[in-house]
């Protein structure tokens, strides 16, 4: 029986995943301060530039599905909390190629994804920082107690919107998502970690 479009994402796309989650590192005890900065201000460039990207393929029936899940402004808010200055920060030309709405809810199955491990990891970062509730870390901390069933409305929203004949699309560039934010947010690692590429030979 074939998987249907939420599994096989999970599945197919796992691997990059630990990959990607191990190379941000941000569970370490000794995330310090700058680091965390650092890597906020290179999410920024990654999450403003994608979100009007993913957006341009989102029907006009799921803007407004879209444009409450935008998170570049918690990112902008952070990184003013934090710096006291409004983020200037160079974007992300390298990102995944999205050309249908398969492509666009394979995309945004990684970036909402997201949202299930910043559970853990908006308390570890306020814990190690010693950071105020809501200053700083509201990137990770995502739609808080709303986080389980906006996740709910993502999968059921991606099933009914992608026809099946877009399945592989989806996968495809959900797993070219992760490899472009791993490049992106933690490039002395990218290269060395790189996965094949899809039906690459083994």
């Amino acid at each position: 029986m074939p998987l249907d479009l939420l599994s096989r994402l999970k599945h197919e796309t796992a691997a990059c995943h630990v990959r990607l989650e191990n190379a941000l590192g941000l569970m370490r005890d000794d995330l310090q301060r700058d680091q965390y900065i650092a890597l906020l201000e290179r999410f920024y460039g990654y999450v403003a530039p994608w979100e009007d990207a993913a957006a341009a393929c989102m029907p006009a029936a799921l803007a407004e599905f879209f444009d409450a899940r935008r998170k570049a402004p918690l990112l902008a808010a952070d990184l003013a909390a934090l710096t006291g200055e409004r983020p200037q920060v160079d974007p992300c030309h390298d990102l995944p190629r999205m050309h249908n709405i398969g492509g666009a809810f394979g995309s945004m199955y990684v970036m909402e994804g997201s949202t299930l491990g910043g559970r853990f990891i908006a308390p570890h970062v306020a814990e190690r920082l010693d950071l105020e509730p809501g200053f700083g870390n509201t990137y990770f901390h995502g739609y808080g107690p709303r986080t389980g069933s906006m996740w709910n409305v993502f999968r059921a929203t991606a099933e009914s919107s992608v026809p099946e004949l877009q399945f592989d699309d989806a996968v495809k560039t959900a797993i070219a998502t992760f490899e472009s934010l791993h490049a992106w947010l933690c490039p002395e690692t990218a290269d060395a970690e790189a996965s094949p590429a899809p039906g690459a030979a083994s």
